[in-house]
């Protein structure tokens, strides 16, 4: 019996040894933490993507499931109220063996971001924004470090200029609604020039003081007889219309010293021929030029035409695939219609558009897209109410009325037009949409019924040619032989110039060119077209046979 029970014993110990005890459970550990700045809405917490939770009040906050010892953990904002922006700091870690109380999420209100893009921009900018100044050197996008809450007030202005330009600020100023993406900066070159300013150099002449037709030599790639029209400089080329020797002349680039000679030679077969013909390799009187940057035009005066060339010229005897004004490159004929043109003497290109001033025809005619077939008809007429009308309009001027007008310019927007035989410069604010538009605003005279001419600082007489930078303005006032330059866009009629080339003041108008004068650096003889080509100002000095080049200081 009693090695029974010792054995019974026993089994029950090895039974009792052999039963396994079920596994303690793994510690687990809650993560939480503290919220502030929270107001006017919910805020929604994620627990490594999957947990969430929602507090709308300031407080401490902890994820319902508990995670295990070890476990990595990440907090992370999924929403917030409209206007509030939260972060979280201590959001991310491992459990080490307590609960996790540490995360800190902060909220304040949102803000938004403010920026925009830079338009020409060639130097260092300073833009400002409340108490920032933000550097931008170079033209593109550009954001604000400052940022502001829905419903802030915001004005955005220009600290600094970068040095020879002029930046103006659009959609400057408004009310914060998201982010503002729609501030537009746009710089342009900016001349510094003083009245009665001498020239630094001279093409078409040995030096300043002298004017005579082909420098009374043989023609030759160095001289000049007339030079009429606005130069064009295009591709690193500078292209002059010689119009008494019915030639294009191209230089590569603005020359560096006086007497420079041309490296190709347009409408002759060379450059000592000056004769005057028609057909695809001739010109005859050609006078305002234009390019885009790549395509190239010539009015062809005499011929009634304007020459167009799909790339920029680079060598001798380079001929235009297309004419406008006439139905083939062989014919010079003239009509008072669409599709024809009367001794034109301006024209622009740019902005998606090409523009004549048709002055024989006493209007400006427009194309809304470059013409790819000859005598294109025009699509727009000003100075006219129809394109079958081609009338002076001399006893009558008006704001919708053009005589024999000459030089063109447009930034796609506004647009100049010389309106040469009634002494004036008309101005549209914004680009003519239908037949005969009336301009806005007048140069030259007090109102857009007269046709007076003076000599002042507000008047002209015979203007020819304009160029602008988009701020100041640029017109050749041809007989009083002068360059009038106005430093901002004028917005009234008569507004008065603010610097004069060519003259020591605003009520001479003097011709420097012999027997009136002798001549010299700082005068002019019916100066005939403008040219901005930063930091030069080329005026062709028709009178004295040279393009004079001023130099911004």
């Amino acid at each position: 019996m009693r090695i029974g029970r010792l054995g019974l014993l026993g089994l029950a110990t090895l039974v009792a040894a052999c039963e396994e005890k079920p596994p303690a459970k793994p510690a687990t550990y809650r993560v939480g933490g503290t919220v502030s700045g929270l107001s006017g809405g919910a805020l929604t917490l994620q627990l490594n993507g999957q947990q969430s939770l929602t507090r709308s009040s300031d407080g401490p906050f902890s994820f319902e499931t508990p995670l295990e010892n070890r476990s990595d953990y990440a907090v992370t904002v999924a929403s917030t109220p409209a206007e509030q922006e939260c972060s979280v700091e201590g959001g991310t870690g491992k459990v080490a063996g307590a609960d996790v109380s540490s995360v800190q999420v902060r909220c304040g209100t949102r803000t938004y971001t403010l920026g925009g893009s830079v338009e020409g921009l060639r130097g260092t900018l300073g833009l400002s924004l409340g108490g920032e100044t933000l550097q931008v050197t170079a033209a593109g996008g550009f954001t604000f470090t400052t940022k502001l809450p829905r419903g802030g007030a915001y004005t955005v202005g220009v600290a600094t200029q970068p040095e020879g330009q002029r930046c103006t600020v659009s959609n400057g100023t408004g009310t914060v609604a998201g982010n503002v993406t729609n501030l537009s900066v746009r710089c342009v070159d900016w001349y510094t020039l003083d009245s009665a300013q001498a020239a630094s150099l001279v093409i078409g002449q040995k030096d300043l003081t002298s004017g005579l037709p082909h420098q009374a030599l043989p023609p030759g790639a160095n001289t000049l007889d007339g030079p009429w029209g606005n130069p064009v400089l295009a591709g690193g080329r500078l292209y002059l219309s010689d119009q008494n020797s019915h030639r294009v002349l191209g230089f590569n680039g603005v020359p560096a010293a006086n007497d420079a000679s041309a490296a190709f030679v347009l409408g002759q077969p060379d450059s000592t021929t000056v004769t005057a013909g028609s057909g695809a390799g001739n010109l005859d009187r050609p006078t305002g030029l234009a390019s885009d940057g790549t395509r190239f035009a010539v009015a062809d005066y005499r011929n009634n035409r304007v020459l167009l060339y799909p790339a920029l010229p680079a060598s001798t005897g380079t001929e235009p695939t297309r004419v406008l004004g006439q139905p083939a490159l062989d014919t010079r004929d003239t009509a008072c219609s669409r599709d024809h043109l009367g001794l034109p003497q301006g024209v622009f290109i740019g902005h998606g558009k090409v523009l004549v001033a048709d002055s024989g025809n006493n209007r400006v005619l427009v194309w809304n897209s470059f013409p790819t077939t000859n005598a294109a008809p025009a699509e727009l007429v000003l100075g006219q109410t129809s394109f079958d009308s081609c009338a002076s309009h001399d006893a009558a001027p008006s704001a919708s009325t053009l005589y024999s007008p000459t030089g063109l310019w447009t930034d796609g927007t506004r647009l100049a037009v010389v309106d040469t035989a009634n002494s004036r410069v008309l101005l549209w604010n914004s680009f003519p949409t239908v037949n005969g538009q009336p301009a806005d605003v007048v140069l030259g005279q007090s109102g857009f019924t007269s046709r007076t001419t003076d000599t002042t600082a507000s008047t002209l007489r015979i203007p020819t040619y304009i160029a602008s930078t988009g701020q100041q303005l640029f017109v050749a006032d041809s007989q009083n032989h002068r360059v009038l330059v106005w430093n901002q866009w004028p917005t009234a009629n008569g507004a008065p110039a603010d610097i004069v080339l060519g003259q020591p003041d605003f009520v001479t108008g003097v011709e420097a060119s012999p027997p009136t004068a002798p001549t010299t650096a700082s005068g002019l003889s019916q100066p005939g077209g403008v040219l901005l080509a930063w930091p030069q100002v080329l005026v062709p000095d028709s009178g004295n046979n040279r393009v004079l080049v001023f130099t911004s200081r």
